[in-house]
Order: C-alpha cells, then sequence, then structure tokens
C-alpha cells in the first residue's frame, strides 16, 4: 500500500473504499447525490467522472443493477477497482479508465445505460481562486470540461428516456437549465442542498428526462446538519442501513 493511501470506512452498507490523501477524494455532494437517484434492479447505469468510485459502490447497494464507472485518471481508477474487489462488488460494478468525453455506451455495452449520474466541475473558472493542485482544478472547475461537453458526453450513453442524476453549484442553476434544455433534456426533479436551515442553499440536485416531456417537481429542500456537527434525521439515516 502507499504511503499516502488509506482504506476508509464509508459508514454506510457496512462499504470500506480506498482512497488517497494526495488525490482527490470524494465529499458530501457524492453522497446526497446518490441518495438522489431512483435506482432499478433490472437496469443499468454509469457514473462519468466517477473518481474514487463511492457512487457506484453505494449505487448498488441502494439498489441500482449493474453501475460502471469511468475516470480518466489512471490512478484513481486503479484505486477505484481495488474498492470494488474488497468490497466484493465485482458482479455489479465495472471501473473503466478512459476520457468520458470521447465514449459512448458502445465502449462499454451493447444498448445505451438506463440511466447517468455525473457529478461535473462546477466553479465557474473565470472567477474565483483555483484549487491548488492540477488534478482538484480538474475535478472541480469548469475550464478543463465544460457543462456543454458533459451533456453532450450523457447523450452518447443515455437511453431515449433515460434519467440524468447531477449535483450543481445553486447560484449556478439557471446556466445548467439553460444547457440541460438546450441539449433535449427536460428537467423531473428539483433538490435544493442547505448546510443549515438558515442557510442559502450552496448545491442543487437535478434529475432529467433525456427526450422526455415537460413535468417538474420542487422537492423539499434537503438540510444537511441540525446543528454544527449534528446532521438531520434524514442524513443520519444514510448512515444507519
Amino acid at each position: 500500500m502507499n504511503d499516502q493511501e488509506r482504506l476508509d470506512d464509508l459508514i454506510i452498507d457496512g462499504l470500506q473504499i480506498y482512497q488517497r490523501s494526495d488525490m482527490f477524494r470524494f465529499s458530501f455532494d457524492a453522497i446526497a447525490l446518490i441518495h438522489f437517484c431512483r435506482f432499478n434492479g433490472r437496469h443499468s447505469y454509469v457514473d462519468l467522472g466517477t473518481g474514487t468510485g463511492v457512487m457506484p459502490l453505494i449505487g448498488t447497494s441502494l439498489g441500482a443493477g449493474h453501475i460502471t464507472g469511468i475516470d480518466i485518471n489512471e490512478t484513481i481508477v486503479g484505486l477505484a477497482q481495488r474498492s470494488v474487489e474488497h468490497n466484493n462488488k465485482q458482479d455489479v460494478v465495472t471501473m473503466l479508465c478512459g476520457d468520458y468525453r470521447h465514449m459512448s455506451y458502445r465502449d462499454v455495452q451493447d444498448k445505451p445505460f438506463d440511466g447517468v449520474i455525473v457529478n461535473p466541475p462546477f466553479y465557474d473558472c473565470e472567477s474565483g481562486a483555483k484549487p491548488t493542485s492540477e488534478e482538484r482544478a480538474l475535478a472541480l472547475h469548469d475550464g478543463h470540461t465544460s457543462l456543454k461537453e458533459v451533456i453532450k458526453a450523457v447523450q452518447a450513453f443515455i437511453k431515449c428516456k433515460g434519467r440524468l442524476w447531477m449535483v450543481y453549484s445553486a447560484s449556478r442553476l439557471q446556466y445548467v437549465l439553460h444547457e440541460l434544455e438546450a441539449l433535449h433534456f427536460q428537467v423531473k426533479r428539483i433538490r435544493f442542498v442547505h448546510g443549515m436551515m438558515d442557510k442559502p442553499a450552496k448545491l442543487v440536485l437535478i434529475e432529467a428526462m433525456y427526450q422526455g416531456q415537460a413535468g417538474l417537481v420542487l422537492e423539499q429542500p434537503l438540510i444537511v446538519y441540525e446543528k454544527p456537527n449534528v446532521y438531520t434525521k434524514e442524513v443520519s439515516s444514510w448512515y444507519e442501513r
């Protein structure tokens, strides 16, 4: 094991995950997003830019039939693959290394996916301080991969009437809705994520249907903390399964 490598408990369904302290590690965004998804045990899904593979691991515990994770970082994909094997998920999770912007479902299976999960870079590369490491910048800022590129890539993987689930910056909601509509995605569900009840939303969870009909449900907000460092009942329930 590399000196900077560690095996962390997810505290969800007994899962453990390999991560490196010198590389991008999963955050609450991913945990909130995977619990926002609605899975079917007969369906297949793909997680674009999977990173550590945390969402495929948890998603298959939440009822997804099969999830493929794709990431451009060979080292992180290697760690993710070891996490899959460590958790005995080889039958339901596949990890692939590649640039999903230049791939399609045909690189993975013989039919389009029922659903796509993506946690895209959502900070505007033209504003704010960038992370110090190039790798974190790729994960967090849209200078390397624009939102339009991400959504176009989703089109190459998803079936007609398939579902896209994503998390984005709440302050850029207008932008993401415009980009989705321009590329033939109808937003079906939106849920704002607030750190605490009295704080503005920082994140927004979005479910959209490719070539679907209009009809939007604005769900009750997700409040993460009841008080500082104390999760709300809903978030706590994720960790109690």
